[in-house]
């Protein structure tokens, strides 16, 4: 099942391609998330396995976080929010986002240490209206604050392209792949192609 397997990694590699394309697009690539997206192609009793791998996070950046509502009282996004956030599933087909801000199912202050962590790395020196820099812990909180009741709407890197893998498998050039298989299995056997 050597072109089988071959077929299988090249679906792989295009997937993990893809999925570093939609994040660097939506501006979130050249981090650990994009380094960590691989797949791998495992001989298993029943055929083969095509496993995707990528850092725990991602499914967050993925499938986006409903925030917890509220208000927010000046500023680009001010006025009252419900929170709803969706992505796009590998189906093609819009959905709300699992998970959400406020459940306490997620590590403690991870939201506050990846806020301070992004402003650091992006060197912000925010100002207020009056021209006098804001602390960083003031500009963490405001973030913070901010994507706490607006939520976070998914980017569908990894469903978009895990939808495409699975009709790539579906086509007809797996079908193609197994038919050589079957063949070179049965020339190998002692079979002679008339």
């Amino acid at each position: 099942m050597k072109n089988v397997e071959n077929y299988l990694n090249s679906v792989g590699k295009q997937f993990v391609k893809r999925s570093r394309a939609i994040l660097k697009n939506k501006g979130k690539g050249g981090g650990r998330l994009e380094k960590s997206i691989r797949a791998n192609v495992k001989e298993t009793a029943d055929g083969y396995s095509l496993q995707f791998f990528m850092e725990d996070y991602g499914t967050f950046v993925d499938k986006g976080v409903k925030g917890a509502g509220g208000k927010i009282p000046n500023g680009k996004y001010k006025g009252t929010w419900g929170g709803r956030r969706w992505f796009i599933n590998y189906k093609g087909k819009r959905q709300d986002s699992p998970y959400k801000f406020g459940t306490g199912t997620g590590k403690k202050d991870g939201l506050t240490k990846g806020i301070a962590s992004w402003t650091r790395k992006k060197g912000l020196q925010p100002r207020s209206e009056g021209g006098q820099y804001m602390s960083p812990k003031g500009l963490n909180y405001l973030i913070r604050r901010n994507i706490w009741i607006r939520g976070i709407h998914g980017i569908s890197f990894f469903q978009k392209p895990l939808g495409e893998a699975i009709n790539s498998v579906l086509d007809s050039n797996m079908l193609d792949a197994i038919k050589k298989d079957v063949l070179d299995g049965l020339i190998k056997a002692g079979w002679k192609k008339e």
